[in-house]
């Protein structure tokens, strides 16, 4: 019969269904696509220990993410190296040629943050004895009589930052809040950031072993007649203008 020689058949085992790894109630069932409250995923996936495992990895990496980024938040506070810092001042002279001064002395704070430098602030002193021009006349003339300076009354140049807006990755302008001569102006500084490290000459000089140093240049331009200062313009320039060179170190 052609039923002998056909291959017999062999039924199959039934294959057993999985059981969900979050189990749903016939309730639930009846409508399968309900949402979820946080509350009821948080407790359904400690239902598995693999799901629980997976919640406590997602937590953790979320903590070590928040904790990074508010170490990398922290803004940085910098001290002056005043052997390498200038701050230079220039007017023009009977408009024959510029002639220049400069401080010796500079005191104050940077609080610097290179991952956000916009959140930066600046609170610079600068007393005015330490002026010089190279000229002792005029040096006299400027520091020990009221003609041009009151530096019995006024004896300090402050300048305070109040917003710095970024204008590329390295550059920017800081506004601020100039006092100098008893009169309070807004000024802006253009601003260069040359460098932030360790500082270039760590390896090689003990000085500076351990030492992390930023660089900055910046200037900006003020008219003296704002402050105050109206003696002898225009054959003394109403304009003046400031360079700063500055090192400075972290604490």
């Amino acid at each position: 019969m052609p039923g002998d020689n056909a291959p017999s058949v062999r039924t199959l085992p039934r294959l057993r269904q999985s059981r969900p790894l979050i189990r749903r109630t016939t309730a639930e069932a009846e409508t399968p696509f309900r949402k979820f409250s946080l509350s009821e995923v948080t407790m359904r996936a400690k239902s598995t220990p693999w799901t629980a495992f997976c919640t406590v990895l997602a937590l953790g990496a979320a903590l070590l993410t928040v904790t990074a980024t508010a170490a990398r938040a922290a803004p940085e506070s910098y001290v002056f190296d005043k052997q390498h810092t200038e701050v230079r001042f220039s007017w023009d002279h009977l408009g024959l040629s510029r002639q220049s001064g400069r401080f010796l002395d500079i005191a104050g704070e940077v609080v610097f943050d290179p991952e956000q430098p916009e959140a930066s602030r600046i609170d610079v002193r600068i007393p005015l004895m330490s002026l010089t021009t190279g000229v002792p006349a005029l040096d006299d003339v400027l520091l020990k009589t009221p003609d041009y300076l009151n530096v019995a009354t006024h004896p300090e140049i402050v300048f305070k930052s109040t917003q710095i807006v970024m204008t590329t990755a390295k550059t920017a302008n800081v506004t601020g809040d100039l006092t100098f001569n008893g009169v309070t102006r807004p000024a802006t500084l253009s601003v260069v950031w040359n460098f932030s490290g360790e500082h270039p000459l760590s390896k090689i000089n003990p000085v500076y072993a351990g030492i992390y140093a930023s660089g900055f240049s910046a200037r900006t331009q003020i008219l003296r007649s704002d402050f105050g200062i109206t003696r002898s313009i225009p054959l003394v320039s109403d304009e003046i203008r400031i360079t700063i060179e500055t090192e400075l170190h972290r604490r």
